[in-house]
């Protein structure tokens, strides 16, 4: 068995009732604590809704706020424990002042919860302006230090772990933002375990599908140039101010997706 299975194996062991994860760094919190810290998973808390679940926002009773990750019980990239524990072994592998760390956990035998420092998200700041002056929020010399940032993070995942690790899901929507502006990389939920010998491995498609590079798409095949590409999707949405979707381009009949929109501008000339 190699050394990335045997890991694997040996913390992804289903927990029995009553049996604590073995994660012993990571704060646990009681259902009842998250309940009062998000008015009982309100919907006026829900801060994303995703194919994984509803990200709530809490507030503790020591005033801290947090992001609170509620996974769903079925979706489409495999059990939900095994999100749910892939996600505290990236956290537990993984410290890098660019990547986003587990603030803590909470399990019942009905939920299995995960609990993330407050942030903003990139995909939230596009399009933004200041309210006094009508300019774009992101200047020109923070977005530059988010691209960095997320790189920074990335290549650690890729090149400086004791093994590789491809996120799987780069987007947007997955690169928070410190009160700094710096950008940490998080959701790492699909990521992926490989050896740094490895080039590729083939598995199932998971990941956000308008960021997902085509060999990926057609063949399966995952490597750290799948992050890439989703990165430079999201360095696009960066530079211009667009959502990969771009939909304020509708009704001036201009291709909605960002890509396409790029690639006839750049087409009849205009970058």
């Amino acid at each position: 068995m190699s050394r990335r299975r045997r890991l694997q194996s040996c913390l992804f062991k289903t927990p029995v009732a009553g049996e604590d994860l073995q994660f012993g760094q990571f704060k646990r919190f009681s259902l009842r604590e998250l309940q009062l810290a998000t008015k009982g998973f309100s919907p006026e808390n829900i801060l994303e809704i995703g194919a994984f679940g509803n990200v709530y926002k809490g507030c503790l009773a020591d005033g801290s706020l947090v992001a609170v990750k509620r996974p769903k019980e079925e979706h489409p990239w495999g059990g939900e424990l095994q999100l749910f524990q892939t996600e505290l072994l990236m956290s537990r592998l993984a410290d890098h002042q660019n990547l986003l760390r587990v603030h803590g956990f909470c399990i019942t035998p009905t939920e299995r919860l995960l609990i993330y420092p407050y942030m903003a998200t990139v995909a939230s700041l596009l399009g933004a302006t200041t309210r006094q002056y009508s300019q774009p929020l992101l200047g020109w010399p923070t977005r530059k230090q988010i691209a960095m940032g997320a790189a920074r993070g990335l290549r650690y995942l890729h090149e400086q772990c004791d093994f590789k690790i491809v996120h799987s899901d780069v987007n947007s929507s997955n690169i928070l933002l410190d009160e700094n502006f710096e950008a940490v990389v998080g959701n790492l939920g699909l990521a992926k375990l490989m050896d740094h010998k490895d080039t590729l491995i083939t598995t199932p498609i998971c990941g956000t599908a308008r960021y997902l590079a085509t060999e990926f798409i057609s063949k399966g095949e995952l490597s750290e140039k799948t992050d890439v590409f989703c990165y430079g999707v999201m360095l696009l949405e960066l530079v211009t101010g667009q959502s990969h979707l771009a939909l304020e381009l509708v009704a001036c009949q201009e291709p909605v997706m960002l890509l396409d929109w790029v690639s006839v501008t750049r087409d009849v000339h205009y970058l």
